[in-house]
């Protein structure tokens, strides 16, 4: 068990944002672009928490036809990037952030693509809805 004295420590000697880089930061935020339109909905967990597949994700098909996509992903494989020992916390950051965006990515491909092939074979000619806001229809 790692030692809570040396996790205070570290802890403590974190930087700590300032107002002035808290504000920057909500500014910024608020004036970020809108995201781009995605073909995938909101998804829905099936199972409750006790349930051995408790953590699945099913994605309903937008036009409600009872269709669903499901993804499981802590069940996935996980392993983790190769980080250099000398590797300075910012840089662990970036190999960690990079990685876990490039197995979202993965995954967002991957219900699209499961998305598309069910508008294809069960609404054809149509293509599936895109939305930046899936809470209004």
């Amino acid at each position: 068990m790692p030692d809570l004295q040396d996790l205070d420590a570290l802890l403590a000697s974190l930087p700590t944002p300032t107002l002035a880089e808290v504000e920057a930061a909500r500014r910024a935020a608020a004036e970020a672009p809108p995201p781009e339109p995605s073909i995938i909905p909101p998804f829905v967990c099936p199972y409750p928490l006790s349930h051995p597949r408790a953590m699945v994700l099913r994605f309903p098909c937008a036009l409600a036809c009872g269709w669903s996509h499901e993804e499981w992903p802590s069940a996935e494989p996980f392993t983790l990037p190769q980080v250099p020992l000398t590797a300075s916390p910012a840089e662990c950051s970036r190999i960690l952030s990079e990685n876990a965006a490039a197995r979202e990515d993965e995954r967002k491909q991957r219900i699209e693509a499961a998305i598309r092939r069910h508008f294809a074979e069960v609404h054809p000619g149509q293509e599936p809805p895109a939305r930046t806001d899936w809470r209004t229809r």
